[in-house]
Formats: structure tokens, sequence, C-alpha cells
């Protein structure tokens, strides 16, 4: 079965807008039976300290989250740093996690990550898909 594997910064338990609208989804599609995986970091939105487990399944969805700085988001310099050192992670984690055939979704933060995210699916085989809000008239 091919995997749908998310990558964004902040997943469930956060708060963020990203990560609920992330966790309702990924939650939806493993409850009817998909395989689904997201890559994400340790940190919470509001709490980048906050040290989640760095591998957990919650309702079915198999979460990896990645060590990443502790800057926060209270500096520019420092949530630049963070941004590079997560994409860093996360691309050493994803090449050894997807293979050809699973479906890879980039959501938006940290911003950019769809690059990074379709050069990671060309490299390994895998579908891209990159998330973005639908225009409404």
């Amino acid at each position: 079965m091919k995997r749908i594997i998310f990558l964004n910064r902040f997943f469930f338990p956060d708060q963020s807008a990203t990560s609920q609208l992330l966790s309702d989804l990924a939650f939806h599609l493993a409850s009817s039976g998909r395989s689904v995986h997201v890559v994400t970091s340790r940190q919470l939105y509001d709490d980048p300290r906050a040290g989640l487990p760095p591998e957990e399944i919650v309702r079915g969805v198999h979460i990896h989250r990645l060590a990443t700085t502790q800057f926060g988001r209270s500096a520019l310099p420092g949530r630049g740093i963070e941004y590079l050192f997560f994409c860093r992670s996360l691309w050493r984690f994803v090449v050894g996690l997807a293979d050809r055939g699973d479906i890879l979704v980039a959501k938006t933060d940290p911003p950019l990550l769809s690059v990074l995210a379709m050069r990671l699916a060309k490299r390994r085989g895998a579908h891209f898909f990159r998330a973005k809000l639908a225009k409404y008239p």
C-alpha cells in the first residue's frame, strides 16, 4: 500500500492553524485505512522547548518528530536558522523513509518546504503534492 507522507513543522498536539488542519486530515485518512505518516518537529508553535517524543503512533498516524534548534519564533535570525536546520533534518530523514510510489504532501511551514519536498519526491520516485489554500470567490 502506498503511504501518504505529510511534511510540516507542526502537528498534533500543537494548536496552530496548519497543525490543526493537517491533524484533522491525517487522522481522517488513517481512520479510512490509509497508511499515513507525518514528518514534523518536536516543538509546539508557542513552546520551542516542548520536546515531544521522536516517534509515536496516534489514532493510526505514524508521527516522526525531528530534533531542531530551540530558537522559536521570537527573532527573525533564529527563526531562519531553525527553518534551515529543520529542512536539513527533514531531507535526511525522508530520504530514508520515502519509497517509490509513496505520496509526499508538503504543507506551508516552513516557507518553501514544497521546493525541498519536490526534490525529495523526484529523488525517491515518489509522487509530490503541494498543499495550498483554495481560492474562494
